[in-house]
């Protein structure tokens, strides 16, 4: 059986305690280059979609959110993969009730039409 004063050590290593210091150091395996390639990912979300994704967030309830995912913008063309049929035809609803009128004029003209696609909704 392994010394439980190496495990402790081992752990403290793992993350980023400080051995002996009263600071913590910065581990050399953070997630730093998770939260950076996350900031990236976000950045470039924001210059493809402009104000359409955070218009898209504030119309379309979370429950129906959580299924779809904005895959492109082009041509005024806004493109939404919805995980299931269902999920596809409550949004087409939802749309057709009105508030894809209220996303044309949120976007300023940037998106003229949505076009909805069943396919995969995580990267």
């Amino acid at each position: 059986m392994r010394d439980p004063l190496d495990h402790l050590r081992d752990l403290q290593k793992w993350r980023g305690a400080a051995l002996g210091s009263r600071g913590a150091s910065v581990p050399s395996d953070s997630i730093r280059g998770e939260v950076t390639r996350f900031r990236g990912g976000l950045d470039r979300r924001i210059e493809r979609f402009g104000n359409a994704a955070e218009v898209w967030d504030r119309l379309i309830p979370q429950v129906i959110r959580d299924d779809t995912r904005l895959s492109g913008l082009s041509g005024g063309v806004l493109t939404v993969v919805t995980g299931s049929a269902a999920t596809s035809f409550t949004l087409d609803r939802l749309l057709r009730s009105g508030i894809d009128n209220q996303i044309l004029t949120g976007t300023g003209g940037k998106i003229t039409r949505i076009r909805l696609r069943v396919g995969k909704v995580s990267e």
